[in-house]
């Protein structure tokens, strides 16, 4: 929708992923939004060696930065890939590798439930963050992991973000969320919006009340979701 219909006038969103949302930032100024950008988290890649990939059968990524590493590696490998996440899927696409599994809900405990009837008796190799939760290494078959990147707090940020208000803070994971708590954030005088189940549950954990969450876990549908709740306003 352009600026002739600014649903966002006078709103601030505040974005804090590790990487700047481009398309989602502009989609909120096509809403007459403010937007500012305050990362909360930040990651490292690990130089780590290699594993064996021709010993998989799957190969499991759930976000973007495990994918872009892989991706750099320039390996063709025979096994099949499972990517949660269209963003985490595009990555692997982009660099010619074909995705044989997205779960429809963009989280890793309903990938679990989704993906074993699909892959059967298999070996996985997950690719992962530190942070990563053992969700996926929970399933009921051999899940071996290699740990590309770590995930690091940027508390300065995190104080900056505490100082706004009368924004719309949007949390896109449970790191983020602990890095603007640590940095001495509360909630009384922002709005919250959250991507994903895990991010709201996180939210709640720490006190807070989620204001707007999508029901596809992208930042252009929080987005519009945000656009939508002014409507009832």
């Amino acid at each position: 929708m352009s600026s002739s219909n600014p649903l966002l006038e006078e709103k601030t969103i505040v974005f804090t992923g590790s990487r700047k949302p481009v398309e989602a930032i502009s989609h909120a100024q096509s809403y007459g939004a403010e937007t500012v950008y305050l990362p909360l988290v930040e990651t490292a890649v690990r130089q780590s060696e290699k594993p064996d990939f021709t010993g998989y059968d799957w190969l499991i990524f759930t976000s973007r930065t495990s994918a872009e590493v892989f991706c750099a590696c320039n390996e063709n490998v025979s096994a099949k890939i499972a990517a949660v996440g269209d963003q985490t899927a595009a990555v692997l696409q982009k660099h010619g590798h074909h995705v044989d599994f997205i779960p429809k809900v963009f989280s890793a405990d309903h990938f679990i439930e989704e993906f074993p009837p699909v892959s059967g008796v298999a070996k996985c190799l997950f690719i992962k963050g530190q942070m990563a939760k053992n969700t996926i290494s929970s399933m009921s078959m051999q899940v071996d992991e290699w740990t590309v990147y770590d995930t690091v707090l940027n508390i300065e940020n995190a104080k900056a973000v505490t100082q706004l208000t009368d924004v719309i803070v949007l949390f896109a994971s449970p790191s983020a969320v602990s890095a603007y708590r640590k940095a001495g954030g509360n909630w009384s005088n922002i709005q919250v919006a959250a991507i994903g189940h895990v991010t709201k549950q996180a939210i709640v954990d720490h006190g807070g009340k989620v204001d707007f969450t999508p029901k596809k876990y992208t930042y252009i549908e929080v987005i519009n979701e945000i656009a939508k709740g002014s409507l009832s306003k």
